[in-house]
């Protein structure tokens, strides 16, 4: 009994040192590179041969920094998309412009309308002429599943990319 004990609580503080080394990675918000210029992003996709994921949110937005910790930290550090996806992330409530896919200056605001946002967080998959290449996702759903869903996206919207690129 006495060795279960010792045994049980060895398991315990191993699990503790373990969740606290996890613990600055998740705590440590993400930084996506913002999305400024998507003229020029859009001409980098098209010469890559990438999409673009889009993540429309608001800085007071806990959806959003979710979002930001759960999925689009772990694929940036990750790396694995790095060669098919460009990643950004337009804010809506900073009252800063983009350079939209024509090269026009808009407010973020207007950009957005563009697409029929109207919540964040929204990720948007997109081909370097601004079109959707799959259906956006509004909000989180189901949080278990979130994951899995975005992929599911990312490889749908890389599919229909490949596609529109054997046609040209």
């Amino acid at each position: 009994m006495k060795y279960l004990v010792t045994f049980v609580g060895l398991l315990t503080f191993l699990s503790l040192a373990v969740a606290s080394d996890d613990e600055p990675k998740h705590a440590t918000p993400v930084s996506v590179t913002a999305a400024t210029n998507l003229f020029k992003d859009g001409n980098r996709a098209k010469e890559e041969d990438r999409a673009i994921l889009l993540l429309v949110s608001q800085e007071h937005c806990s959806f959003c920094v979710q979002i930001k910790q759960e999925v689009i930290g772990p694929m940036i550090r990750g790396g694995s998309y790095a060669k098919r996806l460009i990643i950004r992330e337009l804010l809506l409530d900073t009252g800063s412009d983009v350079i939209d896919f024509n090269g026009s200056r808009r407010t973020n605001h207007d950009f957005s309308y563009d697409y029929h946002v109207t919540l964040t967080p929204t990720l948007l998959f997109l081909d370097g002429k601004g079109n959707e290449l799959t259906e956006k996702m509004v909000g989180i759903q189901t949080p278990d599943m979130f994951y899995y869903y975005v992929e599911q996206s990312i490889q749908e919207a890389l599919s229909s990319l490949d596609s529109q690129t054997k046609t040209h």
